[in-house]
């Protein structure tokens, strides 16, 4: 059993405060780090972030106040209740019970000794989250001397809002009078939880952990309190067991699927056998007994896992079988992404996607508009046969879609692929490079590019050799282009302009346009001209470039961006010494507006293929730039159309105040061309349009 459980959702936060009163724990980063990362590997706690915002739900070390802590678990437990959660709560420090009382206070940073005041109550907290109607159960862990005293009595959430009809699980490092050492609990659960345990089944619960952490963490008494009070629900769990057996999927199923599949039936009274999905005639045996049983929630939703099940084995054979040695990583990710784009959905954080897992969370993890999931995953498999080269007419295909029940969906599919097809074939390439002294140039080349080839090239005339004069070049390549587009019978969607390093930082070509701006009618890309005639420096690092473009197309989670403040920027000998010496190996981002200073945009332009900055006074701090974490999947297309939601006076995160140059592999392959195979340049007095 591995992976996120649909319909179940789970949500973890650490909270690891140091005390100001108190001796510091020297270890107790390490062992809340530890923790977190563990809860929410997909593969063992399979927890996302307690905040709904995404942000890691790690609290840990100097500064965090007993209010800061209450704040951050009232969020969690409100987040959680929102979305009908599981959550996982880790405190981790120093704690006590004060006076004589038996109830646990976590100490934090504006804490004292015994008493109360300027400390967390952690039974109430629980009893909080226990008892909130929206919440889907809660399992603390709580690594604290005195840590006996966390759970709230059963009177107590008997008497709540849900009158005892809920679920809470705790496990605690030591006894009411024992201390805790050296964060010995957190780390050793870590290791448990990354270890697994032999023979204890798909998933482990808190008793499994309990009795495995009494056998290495000495002189502490590892105990738990199991409270279920909800009969419908199913038990909780603490994390999948890196060492259950895989007989269950065959390799054809993935974590998502297995989680569902062993957690569906277990619900149910009595049990069955959970069938493997390499046997679909168990499979189909063990749906026949269910349909025999009398009609229910659980009933249903074990037959819609079971049904699920069939679907993703099917399909992850036919993949296998259908698209053979093209079937690659790169090409797994490109469909998916484009896949989930259609729908406006982030791509989850996989950093290599295999088909088992990817056609995993189609089928068992789609949204509520599309009932069955179907029409995501055919989505994805005729994205995915595209990317390979494969025949939208292939009647394997349609065989495929036949027995998945989903050929008006496969036909969907199939059209909109094709018509996303002819959207991209054309671009056109309008740059300003024939400037030398990277001013605005008096001629404008245009080349119109089919299917990545150059099938047109003309030269723009920009007289005053100005401003307007270049928006003027650039419209007439643009109806230029249209002409032969309307001829072609295909769509122009996309302008990339070349633009020196100087004119990049004033100049927005995209707002450019007399009766439409450009960017309205086009996805406008800014690239740096430089790359089209480079001298020696820049052609002996274009490896470098080219080396860090990939690690950025590799890059799933969040941006893979260096960010650089006014500081970092203040000596340009050091700053060119950070590059030369290999420092920055992914996209780098400005967060203050670099003035006029065109040699600077440069010089990293010569080691970096992506480049942001802000256009806004107040530049793009740390606490903004979760904006372009959570659109980076989708960039450099979502830089466009934050700026459409602008201009149409629609709502946006923040993204709309960056700029871009965005120097990808196609634009990189472009100016090798271009250099080995330039069309004759013609000059004015031979005549441009």
């Amino acid at each position: 059993m591995r992976g996120r459980t649909p319909g179940r959702p789970r949500h973890v936060l650490v909270v690891a405060p140091q005390c100001d009163a108190m001796d510091p724990l020297a270890r107790l980063t390490e062992a809340a780090d530890g923790l977190y990362e563990a809860l929410t590997d997909p593969s063992l706690g399979a927890c996302d972030s307690a905040f709904p915002d995404g942000r890691a739900a790690l609290l840990a070390g100097d500064g965090l106040t007993s209010e800061v802590v209450r704040a951050a678990v009232t969020e969690a437990i409100d987040h959680a209740a929102a979305r009908r959660a599981v959550l996982v709560l880790a405190f981790l420090g120093h704690g006590f019970t004060p006076g004589r009382t038996g109830t646990l206070h976590l100490m934090c940073a504006d804490s004292t000794d015994d008493l109360r005041h300027h400390s967390v109550n952690v039974s109430e907290l629980l009893a909080v989250a226990a008892d909130h109607p929206g919440t889907d159960g809660v399992l603390a862990l709580v690594d604290t001397c005195q840590a006996a005293g966390a759970p709230p009595t059963a009177e107590t959430l008997a008497a709540g809002a849900r009158r005892g009809r809920t679920r809470l699980g705790v496990l605690m490092a030591s006894s009411l009078d024992q201390p805790a050492v050296d964060l010995a609990f957190s780390r050793h659960l870590t290791a448990l939880v990354r270890a697994g345990l032999p023979g204890a089944g798909p998933a482990l619960a808190l008793d499994d952990v309990r009795d495995a952490l009494g056998t290495v963490v000495l002189g502490q008494n590892i105990t738990h309190v199991d409270y279920h009070g909800d009969g419908p629900a199913g038990p909780l769990w603490l994390t999948h067991n890196a060492q259950a057996p895989d007989g269950l999927d065959g390799g054809l199923i993935g974590p998502t699927g297995k989680a569902e599949l062993v957690e569906a039936l277990a619900e149910l009274d009595p049990a069955p056998a959970v069938p493997a999905a390499t046997d679909p005639a168990a499979v189909h045996a063990c749906r026949a007994e269910l349909r025999r049983r009398p009609p229910g929630p659980p009933r249903e939703r074990a037959l819609r896992a079971l049904d699920g099940l069939l679907l993703a084995a099917r399909t992850v054979e036919f993949v296998r079988g259908w698209l053979g040695a093209e079937l690659t990583t790169a090409r797994i990710r490109r469909a998916l992404h484009t896949s989930l784009a259609a729908e406006g959905r982030p791509p989850a954080h996989a950093a290599e996607p295999t088909e088992v897992t990817v056609i995993d969370e189609l089928v068992f993890n789609h949204p509520a508009t599309d009932r069955d999931g179907r029409r995501g995953l055919a989505r994805f498999v005729v994205l995915l046969g595209q990317a390979c080269g494969k025949d939208l007419d292939d009647l394997d295909l349609r065989a495929w879609a036949g027995k998945a029940g989903a050929l008006v969906e496969v036909n969907d599919a199939v059209e909109q692929a094709r018509r996303r097809s002819r959207d991209q074939r054309l671009s056109l390439v309008v740059s300003l490079h024939s400037s030398l002294t990277g001013d605005w140039p008096e001629v404008l080349d245009g080349w119109l590019l089919l299917d990545g080839a150059l099938i047109h090239h003309e030269q723009f005339a920009n007289e005053a050799a100005d401003r307007r004069g270049a928006e003027y070049a650039i419209e007439s390549a643009v109806l230029w282009a249209e002409e032969h587009a309307a001829t072609l019978e295909l769509p122009l969607k996309r302008l990339d302009l070349a633009v020196p390093g100087g004119l990049l930082l004033a100049w927005r070509p995209e707002e450019a346009g007399v009766a439409m701006l450009l960017g309205i009618r086009y996805e406008v890309r800014l690239h740096w001209s430089s790359r089209l005639t480079p001298d020696a420096v820049l052609r002996s690092i274009e490896p470098v470039v080219a080396d860090c473009w990939k690690t950025i197309a590799r890059h799933e989670d969040g941006a893979p961006v260096d960010w650089l403040a006014r500081e970092d920027l203040a000596d340009p000998g050091t700053l060119r010494g950070h590059l030369r010496h290999g420092r920055y190996t992914r996209g780098i981002g400005l967060t203050q507006h670099p003035g006029s200073d065109a040699r600077l945009l440069e010089m990293l332009l010569a080691y970096t293929p992506v480049l942001l900055w802000p256009h806004a006074p107040d530049g793009f701090p740390r606490e903004r730039q979760g904006c372009l974490d959570r659109s980076w999947w989708a960039m450099p297309g979502a830089l466009a159309s934050a700026y459409r939601d602008r201009w149409r006076g629609m709502p946006d995160a923040g993204l709309a105040d960056l700029r871009a140059v965005w120097d990808d592999e196609d634009w990189l392959r472009f100016c090798r061309h271009f250099r080995t195979s330039a069309p004759p340049t013609r000059t004015r007095e031979e005549g441009t349009p």
